[in-house]
């Protein structure tokens, strides 16, 4: 029921997703340098990127690549150009990444994901290597569940059109819920090149992640460039600013910033006060660096290992394993390597069977304790 009439897109189809939106004619929406970076190194003309349909994965860990080579191989970062357009080029693939999330995911609440709520108790949990929304929202509207204490982490503020601290946790009564990728509606701070490596420019510990959630008035924001009309949960491709500093310029150094301002971009009209602020997810490249947030990640990593250990019913929801995830297979070898007994497993899946395959060659499952649905997760579906 998404407002765009689309559907999320798969690595395959992420670009032509993309150029189905109205964003992809807002100036706002930041291409340029991701455009300059496939004409230099794929040698694509700029009038063909209309045409351009590489998978965002492969894309994505090829700069990544690119760009963390540059890193390890250079004392200053930028001493040449190219490092400059990886850098950017990376970026603002996470902010498209993010922008599409948003703008199909702003509707109604998923009647599918309300079933699911509706069938989970506070002794279930949820495991999700997705981005999206709509498991938050529809949590938040069925079950006691909330932001301020909900991810397992509690975060450092919350915008609720404003900053607001989370409350303290109360009793548990709502299914534990695990982003082991992080969210599209989790921010940080920007990264700079720092000791060869990316780190990130917030005064606070790398470890603390903000969350938004909604807003009635134009938030703080990158050049003031506020979208409004999206729903809880959602934003305009610019999130909201954070309400602290940023890291001191290292001695003799001092830190300083432009923004060309170009005649046909339309000025934005709010406050631009704060620190810019990105969204924060592990995007999908090869190797994903977890340990750019700290800690974050593996408490999340480490309670999902504990939280598979324990079931006894694990219920795979339209999850395939891909390649390029492999941490995650990791993750279900070691959680079931320390169990002492064999749980039910349910795989809902239009194609199922190298799910099936894996859970039977690779972690040892019987076809007895193995039940599968090959079948779309609807609003209809009993777990």
């Amino acid at each position: 029921m998404s407002k765009t009439g689309m559907k999320m897109p798969v690595a395959k189809d992420f670009f032509d997703t993309f150029r189905g939106l109205e964003i992809s004619e807002n100036p706002w929406v930041l291409i340029g340098d991701l455009i300059n970076y496939i004409v230099r190194y794929r040698k694509i003309e700029i009038e063909h990127f209309d045409k351009f349909n590489e998978d965002i994965e492969i894309l994505h860990s090829e700069i990544q690549g690119k760009l963390y080579d540059a890193l390890r191989q250079r004392k200053n970062f930028f001493d040449d150009l190219d490092d400059l357009i990886y850098l950017k080029a990376y970026n603002q693939l996470i902010f498209l990444f993010v922008s599409v999330i948003n703008e199909i995911q702003n509707g109604p609440i998923s009647d599918a994901h309300i079933n699911l709520a509706k069938q989970l108790g506070q002794d279930d949990s949820i495991i999700t290597f997705n981005w999206d929304t709509l498991m938050d929202r529809a949590l938040k509207q069925e079950t006691d569940w909330t932001t301020d204490f909900g991810y397992f982490r509690s975060p450092k503020l919350i915008y609720r059109n404003r900053w607001v601290r989370p409350q303290k946790s109360k009793k548990h009564s709502f299914p534990t819920f695990l982003k082991l990728h992080g969210s599209s509606n989790w921010l940080t701070s920007h990264t700079a090149p720092e000791n060869g490596k990316l780190e990130l420019t917030q005064e606070v510990s790398i470890d603390e992640f903000f969350v938004y959630e909604n807003n009635k008035e134009p938030y703080n924001c990158h050049a003031g460039r506020y979208m409004n009309g999206y729903e809880d949960f959602s934003y305009g491709y610019y999130p909201p600013n954070l309400p602290l500093s940023g890291k001191s310029a290292p001695k003799g150094m001092m830190v300083s910033s432009t923004r060309i301002k170009f005649p046909n971009v339309p000025e934005g009209t709010s406050e631009s006060s704060g620190l810019v602020s990105m969204p924060l997810i592990i995007p999908p490249v090869q190797h994903k660096e977890y340990d750019q947030f700290g800690s974050l990640f593996e408490s999340l990593w480490n309670e999902a290992e504990k939280k598979i250990q324990e079931a006894d019913k694990i219920i795979i929801i339209g999850y395939s394993f891909p390649n390029t995830d492999y941490r995650s297979s990791e993750l279900f070898k070691s959680a079931f390597v320390k169990r002492s007994t064999m749980p039910k497993i349910t795989i809902i899946n239009p194609t199922p069977d190298p799910i099936a395959e894996r859970f039977i060659y690779e972690l040892g499952i019987t076809e007895s304790n193995l039940l599968v649905k090959k079948e779309f997760f609807t609003e209809k579906t009993i777990l």
